[in-house]
């Protein structure tokens, strides 16, 4: 009976080692994870909720008279409402998102990623042509 209980004993403890060393593994995989999900998230972000596309657009409408609040970057009510109005008084659908029509209109473009890198790297070239003159 005593050879019973120690094979238990140890063979609970066994199981509660190995349950430990997953659980630490799936621990310190997690911010692994984490990180190529906020890559992933990052890459994925539409054009019309870059803080860059919404200040030019929040400027543009606060030049219409749309717009009565701060130049902010960031798509609030005002901003929605101001949005929605332009699209309204130029027959686009009046959702109140900054789609690339609504962009168009507006006389603003997309800002992105590798938009500023090829713009970092023409101005680069440019001030090296220049300098080369």
């Amino acid at each position: 009976m005593q050879i019973n209980i120690k094979s238990i004993i140890s063979t609970i403890a066994i199981l509660i080692a190995l349950c430990t060393g997953v659980f630490a593994q799936d621990k310190t995989s997690t911010p692994a994870n984490d990180e190529k999900a906020t890559t992933i998230e990052t890459s994925k972000t539409r054009a019309e909720y870059l803080p860059a596309n919404v200040e030019k657009a929040q400027q543009a409408l606060k030049a219409k008279g749309l717009y009565k609040g701060n130049i902010t970057g960031k798509v609030d009510t005002d901003t929605k409402t101001a949005i929605k109005t332009f699209q309204e008084q130029n027959n686009l659908n009046p959702t109140g998102h900054l789609n690339k029509d609504t962009r168009k209109k507006l006389g603003i473009e997309e800002v992105s990623t590798i938009e500023k890198s090829k713009s970092s790297k023409k101005s680069k070239e440019t001030i090296s042509k220049d300098t080369a003159k």
